[in-house]
């Protein structure tokens, strides 16, 4: 884990409703992630889970590590692509069990475009570089009417937000 990285600044963590379970600082009971862009373009983050987080002693729960590749792979789009999308599928392989006070280091990759959504993979690695887990999922974009609909945004804050929806995926 001793790549060189180029810390990733977030542009939604400022906008005032936003605490999202994976990445937002202002949610108490989240993962508060932070990300860097690693040489090849791939986004990571580090992580060590509490007991906090677990399921077995010891064992993280399964469900959290879902959601640190789905909040990874989301956020690359975001940040690549400049749209927010909803994750349509969401595709977990678990190789071995991720362990409490462990740290690792999960990565993300945007894989393809095609039929209106996104593709996109994401590796969780032990110190050692070993995969625990690998992920793929499919992320459809979210139009204004679903962000109105869906999330509640209306007046200044669809408007403020407007540039992230209503993108079309070839």
């Amino acid at each position: 884990m001793n790549e060189e990285n180029a810390p990733v600044v977030l542009p939604w963590l400022d906008e005032p409703r936003f605490e999202c379970f994976g990445c937002s600082p202002r949610n108490k009971i989240g993962l508060a992630l932070k990300m860097y862009r690693l040489g090849d373009g791939r986004l990571g983050t580090d992580i060590t889970f509490s007991d906090a987080y677990a399921s077995y002693p010891g064992v993280v729960h399964g469900g959290i590590v879902s959601v640190l590749v789905d909040e990874l792979m989301g956020d690359l789009i975001a940040l690549d692509r400049g749209l927010l999308a909803f994750s349509v599928t969401l595709r977990t392989k678990f190789l071995q069990p991720l362990q409490t006070g462990t740290p690792y280091r999960a990565v993300a990759r945007i894989v393809r475009e095609s039929g209106g959504v996104v593709h996109a993979e994401a590796d969780v690695l032990d110190a050692d570089g070993t995969p625990h887990v690998m992920a793929n999922s499919a992320y459809q974009p979210i139009s204004s009417e679903q962000a109105e609909g869906h999330m509640g945004l209306v007046g200044a804050d669809r408007e403020r937000l407007a540039h992230y929806f209503d993108h079309a995926i070839g």
